[in-house]
Order: structure tokens, then C-alpha cells, then sequence
């Protein structure tokens, strides 16, 4: 079991001792909240002081209940947020993750296209390739057949015969 804590405050101008396990410090925010709480009734009730101890006991009470609720409601609604938050979180990375998916998969469409265009690059010059050589073929078949009827040419045929 913790150690208690035991500590000497001020509440209403009176001293007390308060323990628990809670830190000192803990136990003197709670005497101070205390305080806060009575000095605001002094100034919101005129005739606080006045009253009976059991009325004073019982408006500090729902008071105390008052500021329990208020401050449960904004737990949930903080954690309303929170786990919207959370959702929202979820379903980017859901869709972070499909529109990586997505990327790869385009990124290796790409990659095939740019295979495939290479190769048809690649057999486009082979065929200019073999166009320019049957082209260049072509013209020196024209220059020989060209060069053979000129006279000389036709003395080496006659001489042959």
C-alpha cells in the first residue's frame, strides 16, 4: 500500500489536515480549489456568510457535482473527437495506401510501355537500317549497270565473247 501524505491547509481561514496518497501538492490544489470555490460564493451569495452550514455544505455540493459533470461531458466529448479523428486518420491511410498501390501499378505499366517502345524503336531503325542498305544496294546495282554500257565497259564484253 502507498505511503499517506499528510498536510496542513487553509480552507475558509480555517486549518486542516488533510491525507491521502495523492502527492502534498495534489492535496493543496484541492484545499486551493476549495477556497476558489468558497470566495466565489461569498461574492455570488451576499449572504453566504449567513447561512446555514448545511445549506453552505449543500450549494458547495451540487456545485462541486456541477463543475464533476461539466467536466466528464467535455471528456466525452474530447474523446468523440478523438476517435472521429482517429476514423479520419484510418481512412487516409486506407487510401494512401490505394493510391500507392495504384502508382506501383502504373509505375510498372509504365516501365512495360517503355520496354515495348524501345523495341519498337529499336526495330523502326532496323528496318531504316535495312531500307538504306537496299536503298544503297540499289544505287550501286544502277552505278555498275550505269558504268557497263559505257564504251569501255563494252570493249571488256566484246573481248570476252
Amino acid at each position: 500500500m502507498a505511503n499517506k501524505n499528510t498536510v496542513e491547509v487553509v480552507i475558509d481561514g480555517k486549518i486542516y489536515e488533510l491525507s491521502g496518497v495523492e502527492s502534498e501538492s495534489y492535496l493543496h490544489e484541492v484545499a486551493g480549489y476549495l477556497n476558489a470555490k468558497i470566495v466565489a460564493f461569498k461574492r455570488e451569495f451576499r449572504n453566504y456568510s449567513k447561512m446555514d452550514d448545511e445549506i453552505k455544505g449543500l450549494l458547495m455540493q451540487i456545485n462541486i457535482c456541477d463543475d464533476l459533470f461539466l467536466q466528464q461531458e467535455k471528456t466525452r466529448k474530447a474523446q468523440r473527437e478523438m476517435e472521429e479523428q482517429e476514423r479520419e486518420a484510418y481512412a487516409a491511410k486506407h487510401d494512401l495506401i490505394n493510391v500507392q498501390m495504384k502508382l506501383e501499378a502504373t509505375l510498372k505499366q509504365l516501365e512495360e510501355t517503355q520496354k515495348k517502345l524501345a523495341e519498337l524503336e529499336a526495330g523502326k531503325r532496323a528496318e531504316e537500317a535495312r531500307e538504306q542498305a537496299l536503298h544503297e544496294a540499289r544505287l550501286e546495282v544502277k552505278e555498275d549497270a550505269g558504268s557497263s554500257k559505257t564504251p569501255e565497259g563494252n570493249k571488256d564484253h566484246a573481248g570476252k565473247k
